[in-house]
């Protein structure tokens, strides 16, 4: 299941690297006036590092899946445990290390199993990986990092 995902994947980005405009190296877009996100660097590069970091999580012991969103300087990272596997601290702590050394970009981790979660990010991803933009996204993606901060 996962090989087929991830050739899915694979065709869609080489679709989505044939039909994108590389001008757009700096996205910038305003919510609401007040805060501003900046989304910087090629989407291309951001899913890139998005899924390196994702096969690695899901080589850690006790995870089946995972899936990987980068905004800025953040990751959010959605996984599915093994049937009957808990996410504890240790658990935890070796996936922020992991993420961390893969990718000094990475200044926060926010990491979840809720499924509606992991559903939500892995939708974002299948998006990006079609063409859509992350101005679609930026909203959608802050309230997925308010929610796993709560």
């Amino acid at each position: 299941m996962k090989k087929s995902i991830l050739a899915l994947l694979a065709i869609c980005m080489i679709f989505h690297v044939g039909c994108t405009d590389t001008n757009n190296k700096n996205i910038e877009v305003k919510e609401n006036k007040e805060n501003i996100a900046k989304v910087t660097g090629e989407d291309k590069e951001i899913l890139n590092r998005s899924e390196e970091l994702s096969d690695i999580v899901v080589e850690i012991f006790g995870i089946d899946d995972a899936t990987t969103i980068i905004f800025n300087d953040t990751a959010l990272i959605g996984i599915t445990l093994s049937h009957d596997g808990e996410l504890t601290k240790d658990m935890k702590e070796t996936i922020i290390s992991i993420v961390k050394e893969k990718d000094s970009q990475i200044k926060e981790i926010n990491l979840t199993e809720n499924p509606k979660i992991f559903k939500q990010i892995d939708n974002i991803v299948s998006g990006l990986l079609q063409g859509n933009s992350y101005d679609d996204y930026i909203l959608e993606i802050n309230k997925i990092i308010e929610k796993i901060n709560k």
